[in-house]
């Protein structure tokens, strides 16, 4: 449930900022280890710690006179997965969405490493987007009429990388997450949770500093959406990315690092 914009004067952005009142989530699975203890505040500069690859500091978001956001701090350092939960409509999505620059929030900063990401322009943010992060989708968003190594390679050509190279990344991606027999099978010809790997072949083949799923595991069942969630989790920090889960599942959310539950817009507890 969401409420009301405030008809008050907004807190000055020179107030302290509150962290992150995560919990810590013990990983249940060897892929995921747990996270060592990171740094609680900024620097002088206001440049977030080195090792810390995101960065959500004070996010506001309004729709209309709907608060989506209310003043949300949130870190994730490198080789770290962080779960989402919450009720739907409580500002989960928005709050990922936000993180990965696809929406500007109305108050308050976003920290890709050094980068301050809600200060960049449109273009520089696609090109953010596409060069430093990666996205997994409850539906995989695969194009049908392509083969798997050819989905995976699409971001890499697009940003300008031969078709050659492209194809050899991608199918070298595709063996690591367990697809080497299904390089040139279409979507249409894999299972879901092949699907899936192929979509997390995809979001890994750039190398990203972040790697943002929503609902990754939604349309599978558990046992698959298990395997999917471990790859996700190991195949990303491995790398030293930073990961943030949107789920509502906590077998899902107990395979990340820690867990924000996001209730009104706000980090909570409860």
């Amino acid at each position: 449930m969401s409420f009301q914009r405030p008809h008050t004067t907004q807190p000055s952005p020179h107030a302290p900022q509150n962290q992150s009142q995560s919990q810590p989530f013990h990983p249940q699975h060897p892929q995921a280890q747990p996270f060592p203890g990171h740094p609680q505040q900024p620097n002088p500069q206001g440049i977030p710690h080195q090792g810390t690859v995101l960065t959500g500091r004070g996010l506001v978001k309004y729709y209309g006179d709907v608060v989506g956001l209310a003043g949300v701090d949130v870190t994730v350092q490198a080789g770290e997965a962080l779960a989402v939960m919450g009720p739907s409509g409580n500002g989960k999505t928005t709050l990922l969405h936000v993180l990965a620059g696809i929406l500007t929030p109305d108050q308050g900063e976003v920290w890709l490493g050094g980068e301050r990401v809600d200060q960049l322009g449109d273009a520089a943010r696609t090109v953010l987007r596409r060069r430093r992060l990666g996205f997994v989708f409850q539906d995989n968003q695969l194009l049908a009429e392509l083969p798997a190594d050819e989905n995976v390679a699409l971001p890499l050509m697009v940003d300008g990388v031969s078709r050659r190279e492209a194809i050899g990344r991608a199918r070298n991606m595709l063996a690591q997450v367990g697809l080497s027999a299904e390089v040139s099978r279409r979507p249409g010809e894999l299972s879901g949770g092949q699907a899936q790997r192929v979509a997390i072949a995809r979001a890994l083949v750039g190398e990203p500093q972040a790697v943002f799923a929503d609902e990754p595991t939604g349309a599978l069942d558990a046992a698959t959406g298990a395997q999917v969630i471990d790859l996700l989790v190991g195949a990303a920090t491995h790398r030293g990315a930073a990961v943030v889960v949107v789920t509502h599942d906590d077998a899902v959310a107990a395979r990340c690092h820690r867990v924000v539950r996001i209730v009104d817009g706000r980090v909570s507890e409860r």
